[in-house]
């Protein structure tokens, strides 16, 4: 069923910067010229990278948030560096430039940090993963982009955003990782829309939308599969 977000805060609480070893600040810039600030691991031997986008910015999303630090820093650990990273700041979130634009510009943003991994490691294949909001934005682009190897949807937010099926014939390897307490998905919801998405998923029990003693766990059940290794 339909799920009505309360008013965003005028000012969002959004958890402070943090730097994972080895990442470095970059500044992207979006199709229609934002600016779009990025933090990125890129090792030269990486044949694997994956874009990381955060949950929703008008309620404290940033690429600071718990569940993007922890899946960047085991992707770190468990990849070496035979795998890159990058997160970045959607537009309108300090740092980046810009407005929220409810989906339309942040799609913009995505394609910017898949185009500059690729510049930079060409030989790299680019997977996307997303938490909440970010998922939404994540499975969107990888739809448009035949490149994109695979996708990892944390917590995909059905209740709020219509997610996009896979066109006929058309393989894309999707995992779902979600919290049977969420409270913008229903366990059963969740697995409908793996369905629809031919994806594979991870139904976490005792865990809500925000994972909050569960967050290593999320990390176990989405990294090995962003790795290829599921």
């Amino acid at each position: 069923m339909p799920f009505d977000l309360p008013p965003p805060p005028s000012t969002p609480d959004r958890p402070p910067a943090v730097s994972l070893a080895g990442e470095q600040l970059r500044m992207l810039r979006a199709a229609d010229g934002t600016a779009i600030e990025a933090m990125a691991r890129l090792p030269r031997s990486a044949s694997r990278a994956v874009v990381i986008c955060h949950p929703h910015p008008l309620y404290g999303g940033s690429m600071h948030n718990a569940i993007v630090l922890v899946m960047a820093r085991a992707l770190r650990e468990r990849g070496g560096d035979d795998v890159a990273t990058l997160r970045f700041n959607f537009r309108g979130v300090p740092g980046s430039g810009g407005a929220h634009e409810e989906g339309r510009g942040e799609l913009l943003d995505v394609v910017a940090a898949v185009d500059a991994v690729r510049r930079e490691l060409p030989q790299a294949s680019v997977c996307l993963a997303g938490y909440s909001f970010g998922s939404w934005l994540a499975l969107r682009a990888a739809l448009d982009d035949d490149g994109i190897e695979r996708v990892g949807l944390v917590a995909p937010a059905a209740r709020i955003f219509s997610y996009p099926g896979l066109a006929p014939g058309r393989r894309l390897p999707i995992h779902v990782v979600v919290g049977d307490r969420d409270q913008f998905v229903a366990a059963d919801e969740a697995r409908a829309l793996a369905q629809r998405l031919k994806a594979t998923i991870t139904v976490m029990p005792d865990a809500d939308h925000y994972f909050v003693s569960q967050r290593r766990a999320v990390a176990d059940a989405i990294v090995p599969f962003l790795l290829g290794a599921a």
